[in-house]
């Protein structure tokens, strides 16, 4: 796959070369970070023995092949070439824009390969877009896949021809959200100090992704489908909203119409992302790289004497309430300090958090209506289940990032400590990111719950809490399980942590419909309950005694 990735690269020669970018290290820097996504560094021979999951990239595109066949219905069934075609652009702009940030900030703020290549004579420029070719390469594979079905669709009702300009459509579309969000890093970075940009990055991307995900909704919002039969009714605001751009320049090659409008929507389309393009390569990307390498220089700082405390810390206290075990609560306290010290881990894991404003957002404001008349008639639905349930969503994605540090080296402490159960360690690091991050939000759920619906909800907060935490280990049980901040950072393992985010919200949907069958028979509550805190015991007794065979490095 490698070389057909650096042929396609070759086509854009002439374009890099006309931004006095040199080809050859280019190239050489591409390839080179593509060989070493496929590899890991091993901190002893038992590492070595295992290998690591070699299809994981591929079953990702899978996935969003699969996601992308939901989209392609209503495509074929929009009713209109406007709304059908602004769906479709809006949902690869909304992924791309949640894939770079999920899944790719720390490519994005790599600073690792600055003291080898800026040591050289590579110029600030190529190394700036070495990665950002990098990076694309990566999101030209997701594109693809999550295209694939809906431009069958688009070929078989509006024809070759339409399906052709759609191919450069999403490629354009690909690139404006890449350059968008692009220069939004590029300006933090440019206006802000060293040593509180990963600060403002991290709160950078709760907002960017909250802005993404609700403008996405929003657009849908604006289309009225009642009303919607054969036109869009364009309105001053759809010069803003790129997915628009793109609908009416196929609509303009589709009916072979180019009206003013057609025009200018076609002139935003085209030039813009280009225009994005240029800018930042010409005046944001020359020092970016050295703007960016002293990012790494807080790990170089004089190690600041730690300030003691008398009294005993917030992780050792709650550390005993919820364990006894010695393992047990050294986890606890590990991921409880190291996930509020490590910015690597906040860049990764505080963006998710915006997740719960987000679906809290669809699921409870979807009814169509305006959102405060959808606010003064929640009581009288049943949509406190969401609030019960999106927490959960939140901290079991966290369970993707504890594995994954930066000092990954440290990790051969576990192997020459006496240890005997290293799942004690993992089920304390479980319990210490559920405890931080969960509880605090599902409190504030229950607070607007109470407020909302009355104290009618409070048992089903406790059953939801039964059946959150259950659902939380199992997820944590599926897969390989890892040592907490033990494992490289690498791009294909990291890859593909929005579409997971997707798939537990799956889960969240099941668990909310068997909720809803607890309500209406509520013998269910009493039977159901005792069953699900047995299950939390078995799943608790099966993580602590995982053995040392069992433990994927």
């Amino acid at each position: 796959m490698e070389k057909w990735l650096l042929k396609f690269v070759h086509l854009f020669d002439f374009v890099f070369r006309k931004q006095g970018i040199d080809i050859t290290q280019l190239h050489t820097i591409v390839e080179t970070k593509l060989i070493m996504d496929k590899r890991r560094v091993y901190l002893n021979w038992r590492m070595g023995a295992q290998s690591e999951h070699s299809n994981h990239l591929r079953i990702m595109l899978g996935l969003y092949v699969l996601i992308s066949a939901i989209i392609s219905i209503g495509i074929y069934t929009g009713p209109s070439f406007i709304f059908s075609m602004t769906l479709f652009h809006s949902y690869v702009i909304f992924m791309m824009a949640m894939i770079l940030i999920t899944d790719f900030s720390s490519v994005v703020l790599d600073t690792t390969d600055n003291q080898i290549i800026l040591s050289k004579p590579v110029s600030g420029q190529t190394l700036f877009m070495a990665r950002q070719v990098h990076i694309m390469l990566y999101l030209l594979l997701f594109a693809i896949a999550m295209s694939l079905i809906p431009m069958i669709c688009i070929w078989i009702r509006f024809g070759l021809l339409t399906v052709m300009a759609s191919v450069v459509t999403v490629l354009l579309s690909v690139i404006f959200a890449v350059f968008l969000t692009y220069y939004f890093y590029l300006l933090v970075l440019r206006f802000t100090s060293e040593k509180r940009v990963k600060d403002i990055i991290t709160w950078f991307q709760i907002v960017i992704t909250v802005f993404f995900a609700i403008g996405y909704q929003l657009l849908l919002r604006l289309m009225d489908l009642e009303s919607v039969t054969a036109h869009f009714e364009l309105r001053w605001y759809s010069f803003f909203l790129p997915p628009v751009w793109m609908a009416y320049t196929l609509e303009a090659v589709y009916l072979r119409v180019f009206t003013k409008v057609h025009f200018i929507m076609c002139l935003l389309a085209v030039g813009l992302p280009f225009l994005l393009y240029w800018y930042i390569t010409r005046y944001l990307a020359t020092n970016f790289s050295l703007k960016l390498s002293s990012l790494a220089s807080e790990h170089s700082d004089p190690v600041k004497p730690v300030r003691r405390h008398s009294g005993v810390s917030w992780s050792q206290r709650l550390s005993g309430v919820f364990t006894k075990v010695p393992l047990t609560k050294a986890g606890f306290e590990l991921t409880w300090k190291i996930t509020g010290r490590d910015k690597s881990f906040k860049l990764h894991f505080y963006p998710s958090l915006a997740y719960i404003f987000v679906f809290v957002f669809i699921f409870v404001f979807n009814g169509g209506q305006d959102i405060r008349q959808s606010w003064n008639g929640l009581a009288e639905t049943d949509k406190f289940l969401w609030f019960i349930y999106l927490p959960m969503f939140i901290v079991a994605n966290g369970l993707l990032f504890i594995s994954f540090s930066e000092n990954f080296a440290a990790s051969w402490a576990y192997h020459s400590a006496p240890v005997q159960k290293p799942g004690q360690v993992i089920l304390g690091s479980w319990l210490g990111l559920f405890v931080k991050y969960f509880f605090p939000v599902y409190l504030v759920m229950l607070t607007v719950c109470l407020y909302k619906w009355g104290l009618s909800v409070a048992d089903d907060f406790v059953f939801g809490l039964a059946n959150d935490y259950m659902c939380y280990l199992i997820l944590g049980c599926i897969g390989r399980q890892y040592m907490p901040f033990s494992r490289q950072p690498g791009n294909r393992q990291q890859a593909g942590r929005f579409m997971l985010a997707l798939l537990q919200m799956l889960i969240v949907g099941v668990m909310v419909s068997l909720h809803i069958l607890v309500i209406r028979r509520p013998i269910l509550f009493y039977a159901i309950l005792p069953a699900i805190l047995i299950t939390c015991w078995l799943l608790e007794r099966y993580i602590v005694n995982i053995k040392w065979n069992k433990i994927a490095v």
